[in-house]
């Protein structure tokens, strides 16, 4: 069973992912947690410490979902074009939630310069996995290739919210583009 931190912050991604970052006070997480009110302000006394925490537990939700149950992906071209597609079908379906309020989050630090830090840590920590997988994956130029892709998979991620196709085929889209990049085999 998750600690009580965890499912506080997977309430409160619900919240925002409903009802948007105005809609995230104390009461409406310990509603949406189904707890006595006042639960959610012991452990995230402020706005602040509140917005910081749904920002950090969408972090980790992301990592999850950019490897799924397993710490590894393959690295070669294949391995993250399928990892790219399997997070895009979880970032659309199962954890559609958790993209939603990171869309909403990422915005609100956009316009709240005092959460570009905070956001710009857990950026860090993916973009530092993501750079040493890249480049055992064969790219001559990681720095480079790790912000297109990373910028694409989220364009592509962002357009299929709003206006979904079938069959985005991520995987293939990012195999196209890892070839458009000129990779060698590592």
């Amino acid at each position: 069973m998750a600690d009580r931190r965890t499912v506080l912050l997977d309430a409160a991604v619900e919240v925002v992912a409903d009802q948007g970052l105005g809609g995230l006070t104390h009461d409406a997480v310990d509603a949406q947690a189904g707890i006595p009110i006042g639960s959610t302000a012991e452990l995230f006394p402020t706005d602040q410490t509140l917005v910081e925490g749904v920002t950090q537990r969408c972090i980790e939700r992301e990592m999850q979902m950019a490897t799924g149950p397993h710490a590894e992906v393959e690295a070669s071209p294949e391995g993250l074009a399928s990892a790219f597609g399997a997070f895009a079908d979880r970032a659309l379906g199962e954890d559609r939630a958790v993209t939603l309020a990171r869309y909403m989050l990422h915005a609100e630090a956009a316009r709240t310069p005092s959460l570009r830090p905070f956001y710009a840590v857990g950026a860090d920590e993916a973009d530092t996995w993501a750079l040493d997988l890249v480049r055992r994956a064969g790219s001559q130029h990681p720095e480079r290739d790790v912000g297109i892709m990373a910028n694409y998979v989220t364009g592509l991620v962002f357009h299929e919210l709003a206006l979904p196709t079938p069959d985005p085929d991520v995987a293939g889209r990012v195999r196209t583009l890892i070839d458009a990049l000129g990779w060698r085999a590592a």
